[in-house]
């Protein structure tokens, strides 16, 4: 199957994909998300980094841990008009300084990260401000270690010109998992690996194929 030969073509590209900002590790390990050891640097870092830059988001994740501060319970004690001072370098930084706080404050009250970061609870994930069906099916998975894909414009785009098939949003779930077992590493790698692949080669517009690692199984490669 074409998913159990991209999964081989990521594990043979590992430091391609590490450029992007992905690391191919452990199905348990928190450090996929750009080497991050904690869940909460994963899930402050989820909210930051809607329409900003990487850069930027890691930047303000150092700070904040510098401060003691890289934790949603530590973030859920602050006042608003702090933690924008720390979010000043974001694109965005008050709306996502109220939606943050928001967050830590409503995790706080479930009782914890570890009560919130479940497959049953993201409907409840879903009511929360700034938390799209994309945002928390990427800490449920990166976070949380449950076992959900992430529904991505990179992972749509790089699948359908895999395939040669029109990959719409409503395609994807059913094709990853109809295709692959239900399993931590499987959903991990290919998130990452379809994501850098969409970040670095499967541009929008005037594509890198020639400069691709999955040319050779890619149908748009060969048009």
């Amino acid at each position: 199957m074409i998913l159990n030969e991209l999964v081989k073509l990521f594990e043979g590209n590992k430091e391609v994909i590490r450029h992007t900002g992905w690391v191919i590790t452990d199905p348990k390990s928190y450090e996929w998300w750009d080497g991050f050891d904690s869940a909460d640097k994963i899930v402050i870092s989820a909210f930051l980094v809607q329409l900003t830059k990487w850069e930027s988001v890691k930047r303000v994740i150092g700070t904040l841990e510098e401060h003691g501060l890289a934790k949603v319970d530590s973030i859920a004690e602050l006042d608003l008009p702090t933690l924008e001072s720390y979010f000043r370098p974001i694109n965005f930084y008050r709306t996502k300084a109220r939606r943050v706080l928001n967050f830590a404050k409503f995790v706080k009250e479930m009782g914890g990260l570890n009560k919130v970061l479940l497959l049953e609870r993201r409907p409840l994930l879903l009511t929360q401000e700034g938390v799209g069906e994309e945002t928390a099916d990427s800490i449920l998975l990166f976070a949380g270690h449950q076992p959900v894909f992430p529904n991505t414009e990179y992972s749509r785009r790089v699948l359908g010109r895999v395939t040669g098939q029109e990959m719409k949003k409503r395609d994807l779930p059913n094709f990853v998992y109809h295709n692959v077992q239900q399993d931590l590493y499987l959903y991990k790698i290919l998130h990452a690996g379809l994501g850098a692949v969409g970040k670095a080669f499967c541009l929008l517009t005037k594509p890198k194929c020639d400069r691709c690692f999955l040319k050779q199984v890619c149908e748009y490669n060969y048009r």
